[in-house]
């Protein structure tokens, strides 16, 4: 091939790939973009993993600032000559004799008077009640049978019935619903049953053989529960037996005429003694000359409980244990 012919040849060549490159220009390939996206932190927890257990919820811490009893206007028993217990005597005693049966019943002899008050009912300890079913001396013969109100720890109708039917001059008083369980037994003692039954500030006063008891409403603290508190008049002593007495205030006792009866004897709940804050119902409201405390039931040491106090009380620490009134 000639020169010419090669050189014609080249320019050709020439000619096409600059038409070729005339043409649309390609498009540029995406650049991926220099930041990417962080992804959550916050994923869900695998199955392996325990989840934190809940923030507790803080609770004050309750106060320990218990608040002051209100200050007794008195703290201190008057003190009268120191009573001893003695042995339970015969039936009729020429003074004032008091034998403790259990919780808050009492033998209550004067001259030849005898009450029987809270002390006929079941859950003795083994043997305390026999001397009483079977009317043994002092137990023989009572005039009357109290009971404060119908609680199985004051009363038990079918042991009073038991008891009556031995002794036919024997009266029984009480609540409504005491004197209606007794009967409920059988109505042959209808006519020696006195049903008592008063508003709260009310009175009521029965006669038997001598003895004079007038009834005044106490709260037990229980809504439309009736509790009776007993004042007993035999000549010229005189008695106050409390029942299951809840809280009062001093001028309820003292509006009930207690300190005008110059009381000889109180029998009062124990926790009564417990507390200075209480004391104004006993030297206040009530104003004995002696105070009784009842209702431990033996579930507490009383000698102990109430050894600090000073005297002007007696604490009974055996059942069926006697003690004579002191002369004033």
């Amino acid at each position: 091939m000639s020169a010419s012919i090669k050189g014609n040849l080249t320019c050709v060549m020439l000619l096409l790939l600059l038409v070729a490159g005339c043409g649309p220009a390609a498009a540029p390939t995406p650049i991926p973009p220099a930041v990417t996206q962080i992804p959550p932190t916050d994923t869900p927890l695998s199955s392996t993993d325990t989840p934190l257990p809940p923030t507790p919820t803080l609770t004050p811490l309750p106060s320990t600032n218990t608040p002051a009893p209100p200050t007794a206007t008195a703290t201190a028993i008057p003190p009268p000559p120191t009573p001893t217990a003695t042995p339970i005597a015969e039936s009729t005693f020429d003074g004032v004799r008091v034998t403790f049966v259990f919780n808050a019943g009492f033998l209550i002899t004067v001259g030849d008077r005898r009450i029987l008050i809270d002390a006929i009912y079941e859950g003795y300890p083994e043997g305390t009640l026999k001397p009483i079913l079977q009317s043994q001396p002092p137990f023989d013969g009572v005039d009357l049978i109290l009971a404060t109100h119908e609680h199985v720890d004051h009363f038990s109708p079918s042991l009073v019935r038991q008891y009556m039917l031995a002794n036919p001059n024997t009266i029984f008083a009480s609540t409504q619903e005491a004197v209606r369980q007794l009967l409920a037994l059988g109505d042959d003692l209808k006519s020696r049953a006195i049903s008592i039954e008063i508003a709260k500030g009310e009175s009521r006063e029965i006669q038997v053989n001598g003895i004079t008891v007038e009834a005044i409403h106490l709260s037990h603290g229980i809504p439309k529960f009736l509790n009776l508190g007993f004042i007993i008049t035999i000549g010229d002593v005189a008695l106050f037996h409390t029942g299951d007495i809840d809280v009062v205030d001093v001028g309820y006792l003292q509006s009930c005429g207690l300190p005008d009866r110059q009381l000889d004897i109180a029998f009062v709940p124990y926790f009564y003694f417990t507390e200075e804050a209480y004391y104004p119902l006993l030297l206040e409201g009530i104003q004995a000359r002696y105070l009784i405390p009842m209702h431990y039931g033996g579930r507490i040491s009383p000698s102990e409980r109430f050894k600090s106090l000073s005297s002007g009380y007696f604490v009974f620490t055996e059942s069926c244990e006697s003690w004579v009134l002191p002369s004033p």
